[in-house]
């Protein structure tokens, strides 16, 4: 087993084992997963009321997939930021080994909880809302939603590295997370905005991805929504690059300057 992905493993167990120590049972089943639906429901029921059936279908698609995002951006840079003040980073400085493999690890538990709550939301409210989507139209759609869930995560650390000397990372999580309810064609299609603000969304994480999935739902072929795919991977690469320049120049400053609590 190579150095790197034994750190890999090491940070996946550490973070299943806080997870399951912050998340009881009770906690995912009472709050956790209604919190999720609720939040779903909410603008199903806006949709459906603007706009009848076929909007609320629309909607439901897009805020299965949105109420993840939150989450995957939100905790992943929580995922950065939760060294800081558990006073880990301070290993991550002094340590020889590479720190990536392990922050991928410590990952795992969240993007764990973003796929569950993208699929209960699926598997919840589809029967009711949109009886039409095709069970296997729906599977054919997996790959492609853990892709865009995925790039959603990127995000999450780019912001946890930046926001890494202050104390309102999470407040930057959530400004962007509902910036991306506008622009990532959510509730209503990205064509109905102004053209430049449609340009600004198809350079960023989700949009692309939605889009793909919307489409198999309705029946496309791979082939047809790949060219959205694939700009979805170069978006997630994109990110995810500048979150590891930027989370690696966090720690060359502390090296640097000594300054271990990053104020």
């Amino acid at each position: 087993m190579s150095t790197h992905f034994r750190q890999f493993i090491i940070g996946a167990k550490v973070a299943v084992a806080l997870y399951i120590a912050d998340m009881s049972p009770w906690t995912i089943l009472g709050v956790d997963i209604p919190r999720a639906l609720l939040q779903a429901l909410f603008f199903v029921a806006m949709a459906s009321a603007a706009g009848g059936e076929t909007l609320a279908r629309f909607a439901l698609i897009g805020n299965a997939i949105q109420v993840a995002v939150l989450i995957a951006i939100v905790f992943m840079a929580g995922v950065i930021e939760t060294e800081k003040w558990a006073g880990t980073l301070v290993y991550w400085i002094a340590s020889p080994s590479k720190w990536l493999p392990t922050m991928l690890g410590r990952s795992v538990a969240e993007f764990g909880h973003v796929l569950f709550t993208s699929a209960i939301i699926f598997a919840v409210f589809v029967p009711i809302i949109a009886p039409d989507i095709r069970a296997l139209n729906l599977l054919r759609a997996v790959p492609v939603i853990l892709i865009t869930l995925l790039s959603a995560c990127t995000i999450g650390w780019l912001i946890g590295a930046i926001a890494l000397p202050v104390r309102w990372g999470t407040m930057i999580g959530n400004l962007v997370a509902y910036s991306m309810m506008i622009l990532c064609g959510i509730n209503f299609p990205v064509s109905s905005l102004p053209p430049v603000v449609q340009s600004v969304s198809s350079t960023i994480p989700v949009t692309n991805g939605l889009l793909a999935i919307r489409g198999l739902i309705d029946g496309a072929t791979y082939m047809s929504v790949l060219p959205l795919v694939g700009k979805e991977v170069v978006i997630a690469i994109i990110f995810g690059t500048l979150a590891w320049l930027c989370f690696g120049y966090r720690l060359y400053i502390l090296r640097k300057g000594g300054n271990l609590d990053l104020m």
